[in-house]
């Protein structure tokens, strides 16, 4: 890892399994073209503190916030990103580990 990689945090509400899935295996192309990639994804979450309860979490990776943000203004990903909005609602954050 180099110290521009850049984590996305998703947190996802499925609206339409259909178009959910079809939107997981369609995108994934476009992210590796940008250098991204899916490290983790869970929907067998325990919440043990707080309010927090995503139904289901994902995690990406991308070597930095510009190739994450390349990609998701990018064309190949505007049509997912359309198929997306009518699949899932998300919340989305990006992250970085911090040093030490």
């Amino acid at each position: 890892m180099n110290k521009n990689t850049i984590y996305a945090l998703l947190d996802v509400v499925v609206k339409d399994r259909a178009k959910f899935l079809e939107y997981v295996e369609g995108h994934k192309l476009s992210m590796q073209q940008y250098g991204g990639k899916l490290l983790f994804r869970s929907n067998d979450l325990q919440p043990i503190e707080g309010e927090w309860s995503p139904k289901l979490f994902v995690v990406h990776e991308w070597p930095s916030e510009a190739a994450f943000r390349e990609w998701y203004s990018s064309r190949e990903y505007a049509p997912w990103k359309e198929l997306r909005k009518e699949a899932m609602d998300m919340n989305l954050v990006l992250a970085r580990k911090m040093p030490g």
